[in-house]
């Protein structure tokens, strides 16, 4: 028999499959051979014994035409805080793979907040400092070095995670290049951010676990 994963609890180590024949059958991962993790959209081959799926064999072959990193386990949820370090550090160059919606607005928020951040201490001197003599202006040109810097520094990881949201609901990242249009482009982006995940594997990559 064939059929396709539905789903898998990673803390139960079991979850449901959708026969050809269309039956659900339960399985557990010890009846699943090979070393790659369930992931739901997976096709597998598996012998039926009542309502349990038993001897489960991955396909090497997937009816979609998806590459096998479609396949592979999805990543773990993290927090907001912990989506953005990921994008300055293991993601700063990395425009594959995909972006669940908190993902990209964990890194919107932190990315408008540290910015404000940065520009506080410019607008402190420029509004205090430079009001009462002028001889301390300087200090604001000084201070704006760093917001500055700052910017510059988020253009790629920004380019990046939008990439990653255009993937993860199906989408070219050529598609990014609409952003440049002005007005269009920041409207398309802000519909690109509210579409929910595709439940599925793409040809991008899993969908990140929600669990």
């Amino acid at each position: 028999m064939r059929g396709e994963i539905l789903s898998y609890d990673e803390t139960t180590g079991s979850g449901l499959i959708s026969g050809d024949d269309l039956a659900r059958y339960a399985y557990d991962r010890a009846d699943l051979g090979g070393d790659v993790a369930p992931a739901p959209g997976l096709r597998v081959d598996f012998v039926p014994d009542g309502g349990q799926a038993r001897q489960i064999i991955l396909l090497q072959v997937q009816e979609r035409g998806l590459p096998a990193a479609a396949f592979q386990p999805g990543e773990p949820p993290l927090d907001m805080w912990a989506y953005f370090v990921r994008c300055l550090r293991g993601k700063y160059f990395d425009g594959y793979g995909r972006a669940r919606r908190l993902e990209y607005w964990s890194f919107v928020l932190f990315s408008t907040l540290t910015l404000l951040g940065a520009f506080l201490p410019f607008l402190f001197a420029a509004a205090v400092l430079g009001a009462v003599n002028e001889d301390l202006f300087p200090l604001s040109l000084v201070l704006l070095v760093l917001p500055v810097l700052w910017t510059f520094f988020m253009i790629i990881p920004s380019v990046c995670v939008a990439v990653r949201r255009l993937h993860d609901i199906g989408l070219t990242g050529w598609l990014y290049l609409v952003t440049f249009i002005p007005y269009v482009g920041g409207f398309f982006m802000l519909v690109v951010a509210c579409i929910p995940s595709q439940p599925y594997p793409n040809p991008y990559g899993p969908p990140q676990s929600r669990s």
